[in-house]
């Protein structure tokens, strides 16, 4: 039932149309889609565009992001980041514990987000969910896996404009997803929400973790059966984690066939 494609040699065109960066990318709608992007290609096509698309894409992302702000947008627009460590003032959490999880927190709420439901804590994040993005979570291991799992759901949901502006860290990863994005999300401006038999997150493993960024596997249930697994990288900038996408763009790395040992489950 489960199967790894070959690997492909390069794929020419723009890096937002090659299959690789789709298939990865896919799971902006994710869980819904499980089935078409299980065991996607590692085709290591990168970025592939060249430069012109770069610019293309840099350009689209301005056009994308202006006029929007927030308490977590770079250079701090609305002058809220004037808490302890350059936090914004209404976002407070305790960073003692430094451990990192191995279970899940005592504290742990499942919430429904985009139609998926994603991990929260009352203690690590994310504390702010009244308005169209969740954020302020915790400065410790825990946080970090939490925004691993919160941010690149938001980022399928109508408000995925603001979250990518707020919770992807800038540059030119940042300006390939916006691309591939927008051309999903065509002249409505919207991304379909996840419909059909969808998974769902089953457990995690923190597979790096310094105070400036960490990587975390997530272990999802496939709707035919058994589990894969993917990973996310995150960095703690502008007083909150934030999301580092691919050099592709894409926010998750290629899903591989895994199997619940080496993952801390989540409880019900």
């Amino acid at each position: 039932m489960f199967r790894l494609t070959r690997k492909k040699g390069p794929v020419e065109g723009p890096f937002y149309k090659q299959r690789g960066w789709l298939n990865s990318a896919a799971f902006l709608g994710f869980l819904a889609v499980m089935s078409l992007v299980a065991f996607v290609n590692d085709d290591g096509t990168g970025s592939g565009g060249g430069g012109n698309a770069d610019t293309a894409a840099a350009a689209g992302s301005r056009d994308l992001l202006s006029g929007l702000s927030g308490p977590l947008s770079p250079g701090d627009p609305l002058e809220v980041r004037g808490g302890p460590g350059g936090r914004p003032a209404n976002c407070r959490t305790d960073d003692k514990d430094t451990a990192a999880p191995t279970t899940t927190p005592a504290d742990m709420r499942w919430r429904d987000l985009v139609s998926v439901r994603v991990p929260t804590s009352a203690s690590a994040g994310p504390l702010h969910t009244d308005g169209s993005v969740w954020w302020c979570f915790a400065h410790t291991p825990t946080g970090a896996v939490l925004a691993a799992h919160v941010i690149p759901i938001q980022l399928s949901g109508t408000a995925w404009r603001a979250a990518a502006e707020q919770q992807l860290v800038p540059g030119e990863p940042r300006d390939r997803f916006l691309a591939a994005k927008a051309e999903e999300a065509g002249e409505a401006g919207e991304t379909p929400s996840p419909k059909g038999d969808i998974g769902r997150f089953a457990g995690f493993s923190l597979t790096s973790y310094t105070p400036e960024s960490a990587t975390v596997r997530l272990l999802v249930t496939h709707p035919a059966g058994g589990f894969v697994s993917i990973s996310v990288s995150v960095r703690w900038r502008d007083g909150d984690w934030k999301v580092t996408p691919l050099d592709d763009g894409s926010l998750y790395s290629s899903a591989r066939q895994a199997r619940p040992d080496g993952f801390s489950a989540w409880g019900e």
